[in-house]
This record gives C-alpha cells, sequence and structure tokens, in this order.
C-alpha cells in the first residue's frame, strides 16, 4: 500500500522540490499551501505522515502540530518539522508542540527518505485509526468547523490569559491586586461570596482573607463562618493562627437574610508552589454548581498559581531584605526605623511601649573556645528562644553581633518584664549542644520604657543600653530595670 504524505509547505518552489522528490522515493503526495489548509486536508486526504514548514502565515507549523496533537482523532499521525531558522530553537519549540522529528529544509533529499521512513516504521498509522478520522468529516463537523472551533478556543485561552498577566502589574499594591481579581474573577465565575489569601513569608504578618460580596450586605456571622472554613481547609498544609476577614466591594444597605448553611456549592483551593503554601482562593454560591467543571477552570488555577507565585516572591524578596540572614530576626536598620516609628507614634498618641536589650555573656569566648559555627548555633537558638518567649505583636531585632533587641508596643515596664524574665530563663536552662559539644550559656538584659523624661528615640536607647551594662557589670544572668521618672 502506498504510503501518504501530507506536505505543507507555502513557498511554492520549495513546495515542488519535496514534492518530486518525495514522489520519486514512491509516496503518494498531497499538498497544503499554509496551516489552515493543511489541517482541512488531514481529514479529507488522511495520511501516513505530515511534513511541515514552520515559518507559515496565519497558522505556522508549530500551531498545525499543535492542532494536531492536541486532538485524539489525530494525535497519532506523526510529523516532521522542517526549518532553515535556528535549529536549537526550532527544535526545542518543534519538540513542544509534540513533533516526532525536526529537520533542516537543507537536508539532502536521500537523508530526508532515511528519517521519513524511519518515523513511518516508529510511527505507524492503522487502517482503524484512518477510517475513524474520515468519520469526523460529517455535516457540521467538518474539518473546517473543527478548525473554526479550535481556533476560536485558542483565542479565548489566550485572551483568558492575558486578563489574569495583566494583574502582574499591581503585585506591590495589594489591596488594588485585590479588587482588580475579584473584578476578574465575578466576570466569568457564579458565585456570592468569594475569598482570597495572599500567604507571606514573615510568621509574624497577618493572615487576611480578602472577602467580595459583590456589593451584597452580609452579616458578620456568615463571613466569620466563611473565613473559619476557608482557613481549616489551608491548615491541612500548613497551620495558621491569628487570621482574620476583610470586606472588598461590599456596600451599606439592607443586611441579605441567608446563612452559611444556605450555601450550597462551594470551592477552596489552595495554592501551592515548592511545597510550600503561597495563598488561596474560595467560591461560595447559594445555587448548585461544578466548580471544576468549569471551561477554563486549569488555565484559571495555573495563571492564579503564576500571580500568587509572583506576588509571594516579592513579598519574600522585601521580607528577606529586612531580616538578618543568621538569626531571622529583623536587622539593625528595621529597628532603627521601628524604635523612631514607636517613639513617635506614642507621642502623638500616648501609651505605653517597653525596649530592651538583651546581651549573650562571654560571647567571645564561646567563639574563642569551640569555634565560631558553635558562636553562630548559640546566637540562632538564642533567636528561637526570643520568638517563643513574645508575643507576635513584639518586634524582635538583631542590633548587632550578640546583641538582640525586643519592642514590646502597648507594655508597661511591669508587664515586659515577664516575658523577659521567662526569655532569661530559658536562655539559662537551655542545654545548649553543637556537634556533641555541651556549653552553659546566659543573657544580660537591660529593660526601659518610653518615660517622659527621653525626648527621643536616641536617648531611650541610650537608657536601655546603660541598664544592660549594669546588668553585666552587677554579676550577668540577670534583668536590669531603667529607673526612670514616672510616666503620665
Amino acid at each position: 500500500m502506498t504510503v501518504k504524505i501530507l506536505l505543507v509547505e507555502d513557498s511554492d518552489s520549495q513546495r515542488e522540490f519535496l514534492k518530486e522528490g518525495l514522489s520519486n522515493h514512491g509516496f503518494e503526495v498531497e499538498i497544503a499551501r499554509n496551516g489552515a489548509e493543511g489541517y482541512k486536508k488531514l481529514f479529507e486526504y488522511v495520511p501516513d505522515l505530515v511534513i511541515s514548514d514552520i515559518m507559515m502565515p496565519a497558522i505556522d507549523g508549530y500551531q498545525l502540530c499543535r492542532l494536531i496533537k492536541n486532538k485524539d482523532e489525530t494525535k497519532k499521525i506523526p510529523v516532521i518539522l522542517l526549518t532553515m531558522l535556528d535549529k536549537k530553537i526550532d527544535s526545542f519549540w518543534g519538540k513542544k508542540a509534540g513533533a516526532q522529528l525536526f529537520l533542516s529544509k537543507s537536508i539532502d533529499i536521500e537523508e530526508l527518505i532515511k528519517n521519513i521512513n524511519a518515523t513511518l516504521r516508529r510511527y505507524p498509522v492503522t487502517a482503524e485509526y484512518k477510517a475513524a478520522m474520515t468519520a469526523q468529516i460529517s455535516g457540521d463537523n467538518s474539518a473546517q468547523s473543527q478548525l473554526n472551533v479550535i481556533l476560536n478556543d485558542l483565542l479565548l485561552k489566550s485572551v483568558f490569559a492575558n486578563e489574569f498577566r495583566n494583574l502582574s502589574d499591581f503585585l506591590n499594591y495589594e489591596r488594588i491586586l485585590v479588587e482588580k481579581l475579584f473584578s476578574l474573577l465575578s466576570s466569568f465565575v457564579e458565585y456570592h461570596v468569594a475569598g482570597v489569601y495572599f500567604a507571606s513569608p514573615d510568621n509574624f504578618s497577618e493572615n487576611i482573607l480578602y472577602i467580595d460580596t459583590l456589593g451584597r450586605n452580609l452579616s458578620k456571622n456568615l463571613l466569620s463562618d466563611i473565613q473559619y472554613d476557608f482557613f481549616r481547609k489551608l491548615e491541612e498544609i500548613k497551620p495558621i493562627r491569628d487570621n482574620k476577614f476583610e470586606v472588598v466591594r461590599m456596600l451599606l444597605g439592607k443586611e441579605m437574610d441567608y446563612s452559611f448553611n444556605d450555601m450550597k456549592s462551594k470551592i477552596i483551593i489552595p495554592l501551592v508552589f515548592d511545597k510550600k503554601l503561597i495563598g488561596g482562593i474560595c467560591f461560595y454560591t447559594r445555587s448548585d454548581t461544578d466548580y471544576a467543571s468549569f471551561r477554563f477552570f486549569d488555565i484559571m488555577i495555573s495563571e492564579l498559581l503564576a500571580i500568587f507565585k509572583m506576588k509571594y516572591q516579592y513579598t519574600e524578596k522585601e521580607f528577606m531584605s529586612v531580616l538578618d540572614g543568621l538569626t531571622g530576626l529583623y536587622n539593625r536598620r528595621q529597628f532603627e526605623l521601628g524604635l523612631e516609628q514607636e517613639f513617635n507614634r506614642t507621642k502623638r498618641h500616648p501609651a505605653d511601649f517597653s525596649l530592651a536589650i538583651l546581651d549573650i555573656d562571654f560571647f567571645k569566648k564561646v567563639n574563642d573556645t569551640y569555634g565560631h559555627q558553635y558562636g553562630d548555633y548559640v546566637l540562632k537558638t538564642v533567636s528561637d528562644l526570643m520568638k517563643s518567649s513574645f508575643r507576635k505583636t513584639d518586634l524582635l531585632y538583631r542590633y548587632g553581633g550578640e546583641e538582640l533587641v525586643m519592642i514590646m508596643p502597648e507594655t508597661n515596664i511591669e508587664g515586659a518584664l515577664i516575658p523577659v524574665q521567662r526569655l532569661r530563663k530559658a536562655i539559662e536552662d537551655y542545654a545548649f549542644e553543637y556537634n556533641g559539644v555541651k556549653a552553659k550559656v546566659t543573657a544580660s538584659i537591660g529593660l526601659t520604657m518610653n518615660f517622659i523624661e527621653f525626648k527621643n528615640a536616641t536617648e531611650l536607647l541610650k537608657s536601655a543600653d546603660e541598664a544592660l551594662y549594669k546588668a553585666k557589670e552587677s554579676g550577668r544572668n540577670r534583668v536590669i530595670i531603667h529607673e526612670g521618672n514616672a510616666h503620665d
């Protein structure tokens, strides 16, 4: 039986040259002058092999190959792509498109025939498969109709994906990003309530579920139930504490009279990248809805994952720029900014806040005796003990060397003394051991607060430093409080 080849080539001279060469070697050749014509002739001619140029107007060789490989009725037809352009790039895209072979147009005709015969042996097309292809062209199911459907679908997918990609302009404006995202989602997804959550690499940051009610005034009980339901699902991946919700696009008016139990359908989608939870999205509706059957569901999830990944990496980059690499605490620059902000805030709106400076006792001796790796281990461990001793609202910093600093907002000196002493005791009791070497470690701490006598943040910091000096001078492993004037 004669082997049938469909040759798709827009160059008249190249098309005639290849047709003559293939015909001379006993192949039956049908020609098409572009990708669209090639796709229609695929069903009419039902070839054993498609040979296509890559560079063609309208539908190029990559796209034609992808169309062939995306359809069950045609995907077993082997495709050879020909080009005169950069071989590595075209070979890469040819393989991505699903081509069986990629060859240069300058290939000798005898070498081309060898490659054709090898491809035919490796990817034979059965008579039954060809018969099934022929059955595809009848009435409205013509090749042209199928091509129109496919091209329209590709266009819709492209537009759909681009709408999501345009959101990347707002990565550093979270509230605007949320509003734009809800505006896009509500244009093609049916829901009564939707939620978006961006995870942060900062464990001390707020975990906010942004909720869209489509302008409806819903009860706090309903929204709280959705918040609980959403984060409970995400906590199967990662513990999330201290979460809350924030309503977006809800207008004031009469409250809608329905509850969480009225939500007949829902979907909660955790978004995970590199084994890390980077966010999540949810939809709730009062009607029976199968969200997973949505036409562009997979594309939506893929594009959402890309947006959330960029948002997480942007936040991570910003976060890492303010952290100390060894301890995971905020760095000195952030401490200086944080102290100034807190001092100024409490001047405008009078409130207490406390400041403590910790210094690891005889840290130089630890480094000299056990080595700098041991010193790094001690510093990292003390920082971890520090994190577990304070509230999430307290701000923890590495000030420099072995000095760590704590800012405790809305806390007077008596209240601050409790976690500070807890930390000192935790360090004293901890069994430090690294590479089999055990050591006893203690820390001295100076504690102060924003007494009225301090005119600026520099004076406040100096008072904590003086208290720390007294703690070290009076025997170490203790907390000394700066004795300031009574705070108004």
